[in-house]
């Protein structure tokens, strides 16, 4: 084998690997990509479940006010006391809702790109190895 061919070999040799790393790149690109969409779409679909069962869970509440309202008459004559302690139940039931829902959201609206990122990290190994041997 002469210089010639030899150096012709590692030419096409590390023209394959650079091809091999950005076939590589190209695929984790495409696996965080999807990740990212699969962790959007289950955001949009869990949001649109909570809107729905929010607004079921109004109507209903608000049908459990007014029953408590009604049956409060004996107790306070007033309509507005009794109206003004219902809005304090809803503004404190209202709160408490609120916030654990968008406590749930905001942790599942985070993508989870640690397979992702443990991959990327083992293929960047495996190439630097390659590249040392």
């Amino acid at each position: 084998m002469d210089v010639t061919t030899h150096a012709h070999g590692v030419g096409e040799l590390i023209f394959r690997i650079a091809d091999d790393v950005k076939t590589i790149a190209r695929n984790e690109i495409e696996l965080v990509a999807q990740e990212l969409a699969h962790t959007a779409k289950r955001s949009a679909n869990d949001a649109a479940i909570v809107v729905l069962g929010g607004i079921v869970a109004l109507i209903g509440f608000g049908l459990l006010c007014l029953s408590a309202v009604v049956a409060l008459a004996p107790v306070i004559s007033s309509l507005a006391l009794r109206l003004l302690a219902m809005a304090l139940v809803y503004l404190a039931a209202g709160g408490a809702v609120a916030g654990a829902l968008a406590v749930r959201l905001k942790r599942n609206a985070v993508p989870d790109l640690s397979l992702a990122l443990t991959e990327a990290r083992l293929t960047l190994e495996d190439v630097k190895h390659g590249l040392t041997r």
